[in-house]
């Protein structure tokens, strides 16, 4: 008689709690919850309800992965100089920076952040740049060349992009960091604010922006060329991932901050797509963290700043699903 065992060379283990990570078409038995489960893939990409911040606001910067991120600044009325870090499930308190600031620019990791820019009041355009830890920010001696607000960014703490930004004006200037100090390089082709950004130092991707934009560039260490275009346009998302594998999520169609959108769009180094569903609360000015797969979107506004956290799991990554016999 075939068996399964026979077939796979295996029994379906008996366990008292999924399997971290899955593999597609695993098989198991959770004795806990008495059920047959499976790791299937995901066809399309979905968000998930994640702990709340513990200070809403929006225009803050954000960094790190889906189950440990960061979230720093943003303003609460007035200028917030609050940091928070996620675990994958609640946000707790971290060090504050030492200048508070809004729409603030973020790059690296949960123990290696960078911010950058934003409005501190006086000056409305801030050129400081610091650094985190996982404890505390300390300020670098140099900061930004240009001084700038609605700035955005993306890299590691040692390895950035400070791209466009406002300053009076909507601004194309690029800057790379290289852990102590910032240094100008190739425009932006359209000066724009208010942009997401994704990818590293020398392989990253802008897109959308103010004036409202369905614009992709994508720059590979020395020049930027035009990519794709967002199927929605829009500016003030969040964005994450790789220039070849990105994701961009909320923002607004039009000025001044009306058509509020929940659209959730995934690039491919060529294009983009659209997922058939959006994020659960259309909003803009939200943080972003994670991958293409595993996203993470933090805070913003639709009439007032919000604390709710969205989880994104994209679309091909591996999911439990129960077996039934329906």
């Amino acid at each position: 008689m075939t068996t399964y065992k026979g077939i796979n060379g295996f029994a379906v283990q008996s366990v008292a709690t999924d399997p971290s990570p899955l593999d597609e078409g695993q098989v198991w038995y959770n004795n806990a919850t008495y059920a047959f489960k499976l790791a299937a893939v995901t066809t399309v990409g979905t968000w998930a309800s994640g702990g709340n911040l513990g200070t809403a606001r929006r225009g803050l910067g954000g960094a790190g992965t889906q189950t440990a991120a960061l979230g720093f600044g943003g303003y609460v009325g007035p200028y917030s100089a609050a940091t928070e870090e996620y675990d994958g499930s609640v946000w707790a308190a971290g060090g504050s920076l030492n200048t508070a600031r809004n729409t603030i620019g973020g790059a690296g990791t949960q123990t290696a952040g960078l911010a950058f820019g934003g409005d501190q009041g006086s000056p409305e355009y801030s050129t400081l740049t610091e650094k985190y830890n996982g404890t505390s920010w300390t300020a670098n001696p140099t900061g930004l060349n240009t001084g700038r607000r609605n700035i955005s960014g993306c890299g590691l703490q040692t390895a950035a992009l400070a791209i466009g930004g406002y300053t009076g004006s909507p601004s194309a200037a690029v800057e790379s960091f290289n852990g102590t100090s910032w240094t100008s390089i190739t425009s932006l082709p359209v000066a724009r604010r208010n942009i997401a950004a994704a990818g590293t130092q020398t392989a990253a991707l802008s897109f959308g922006g103010s004036p409202v934009s369905n614009a992709t560039n994508s720059w590979n260490g020395s020049s930027w060329t035009a990519g794709g275009n967002l199927n929605t346009g829009r500016e003030s998302l969040g964005g994450t991932g790789t220039n070849t594998a990105a994701l961009g999520f909320g923002g607004y169609t039009t000025p001044p901050a009306s058509g509020i959108t929940s659209a959730t769009e995934l690039y491919n180094g060529t294009s983009w797509t659209s997922n058939p569903t959006g994020l659960a609360t259309a909003r803009y000015a939200l943080g972003g963290a994670g991958t293409q797969t595993a996203g993470l979107g933090f805070g913003g506004i639709v009439t007032g700043s919000l604390a709710n956290t969205e989880e994104w799991t994209g679309p091909g990554s591996p999911v439990t699903r129960t077996i039934t016999t329906s």
